[in-house]
């Protein structure tokens, strides 16, 4: 579970599992046309639903790594507040 107290005093709580379906990186979205894995499967194995670690980027984002290994998603505070309120 992440949790974040924005700046107006609203708090979020997301699930990895809730992170990991709306990971923003080029492999789950797609790229060049082509379709992202995320958009390809149904459902995802329990170590890929599972946060490892959580480090933050610059003041801006967050990176998230999962149980899996995956780690290239950069969640931007702004995607996050908007995408998963």
């Amino acid at each position: 579970m992440v949790e974040i107290t924005w700046e107006d005093g609203a708090h979020s709580s997301y699930t990895g599992e809730q992170l990991r379906w709306a990971c923003p990186c080029a492999e789950c979205r797609g790229e060049a046309g082509a379709t992202g894995r995320l958009a390809r499967v149904k459902t995802l194995n329990d170590d890929e639903l599972k946060i490892r670690d959580v480090t933050l980027v610059g003041q801006y984002a967050l990176q998230i790594a999962f149980e899996s290994g995956h780690a290239t998603g950069i969640y931007t505070f702004s995607y996050l507040r908007r995408r998963l309120m």
